[in-house]
């Protein structure tokens, strides 16, 4: 594509009034890997950004204003009227939705209710029976007598019946062992101890799993809560980096806005003989308000002991305009406005100086430009 259609369609891109024939190009263009002039489109952008603040603003004339207040004076009663009528054509409306609606449904609901509350009181009534306590019952069943019985090998004995209960018992004896031959009570063998110590220790290892499983989770949970925690902290030193990067062009852009609404605004470029070398500045002149603005551009790192000192020329005698030490591209206020009228100005240019400046200029020049500039205002 040829770079004056190029040009030309970034121009209309950033101003938002490109064609859709036109756009479809572009597009298709940036999709098949085609370039753009290095800083083009978006010094466009920050120049069109700016028209809004550079126009003047137009007043209608005060006999439309007044022409205008007649007839809504005149029309004032008129909407007042059809105010009201829509207002009482919609109480009217509401009032009978609610009158139709509700009305009916609460006499059966009413009915309902007391015909089911007087056939429930009618109908159920308590027993005269009280509940008993199983245990009390298995109490009374114990205190009958328990009859004699005899057996082939204890003849002579006899089952005393069991004393009588004073107080809760267990329902469920641990079992006991007897011999047949003597009736005496055996003692718990090896086998039940062995038993019952598997059981503690089969309980003690069930309790160490669980713990483990708790403290499996406990851990897993205060990493997770430690990650989002860490991600957190990230997001807010992010938002605190944009906020600090939006601060920073703000107050670059800021002086730029001011300086934009005074009148008979110069701007003069800077660039370096040297095809090889990348730098270049930008000097906007108010010589009616005895203010400016200088902008570098791609220069080269200086020492910390250096800085960019700018230069004017009147009749072969060169007037310093202050020495600059600059960070990025943004805007940086000139501190010695020239007093020359711009008619006498002949040449701008910018040499590297210590940065407490120098009374002559260095024979170096890096930067440098014709006097007269383009005038934007």
């Amino acid at each position: 594509m040829a770079d004056k259609a190029l040009s030309e369609m970034i121009a209309a891109f950033a101003a938002g009034c490109m064609d859709k024939e036109n756009y479809m190009q572009f597009k298709d263009y940036m999709d098949e890997g085609g370039n753009l002039p290095k800083g083009e489109l978006g010094e466009l952008q920050n120049i069109i950004s700016m028209i809004p603040v550079i126009l003047d603003l137009e007043r209608p004339d005060p006999s439309i204003k007044d022409l205008v207040a007649k007839k809504l004076i005149g029309m004032k009663e008129e909407i007042k009227t059809k105010i009201l009528e829509g207002k009482k054509k919609t109480t009217a409306a509401a009032t009978k939705l609610s009158r139709s609606s509700i009305s009916s449904p609460k006499n059966k609901t009413i009915s309902f209710i007391d015909k089911k509350a007087s056939t429930t009181t009618s109908a159920f009534q308590f027993g005269d029976e009280e509940p008993q306590n199983p245990l009390q019952a298995k109490q009374n069943k114990i205190k009958e007598p328990i009859q004699e019985q005899k057996t082939p090998a204890m003849e002579s004995k006899k089952i005393e019946s069991p004393e009588k209960i004073t107080g809760p018992q267990s329902i469920i004896a641990p079992p006991q062992l007897i011999n047949q031959s003597t009736g005496e009570h055996l003692k718990p063998t090896a086998r039940e101890k062995t038993s019952s110590g598997l059981m503690g220790l089969i309980a003690l290892l069930l309790s160490m799993v669980l713990l483990s499983i708790l403290a499996y989770f406990t851990f897993t949970s205060i990493k997770s809560l430690t990650g989002t925690v860490d991600d957190l902290t990230t997001q807010v030193n992010a938002l605190k980096s944009q906020i600090s990067t939006s601060n920073n062009f703000i107050s670059n852009y800021t002086s730029l806005i001011e300086f934009f609404n005074y009148k008979d605004i110069l701007v003069t470029g800077l660039s370096s003989s040297d095809t090889a070398e990348k730098g270049s500045a930008q000097i906007l002149l108010s010589f009616g308000q005895k203010e400016g603005l200088i902008q570098f551009k791609n220069v080269k790192p200086l020492q910390p002991n250096q800085g960019y000192q700018i230069w004017v020329q009147s009749k072969g005698q060169s007037y310093s305009l202050g020495v600059y030490q600059p960070s990025g591209s943004e805007y940086l206020k000139i501190s010695s406005f020239p007093f020359l009228p711009k008619e006498n100005i002949e040449s701008y240019f910018v040499t590297i100086e210590s940065k407490e400046g120098s009374p002559t200029p260095s024979t170096v020049i890096y930067l440098s430009s014709a006097a007269g500039g383009k005038r934007v205002k």
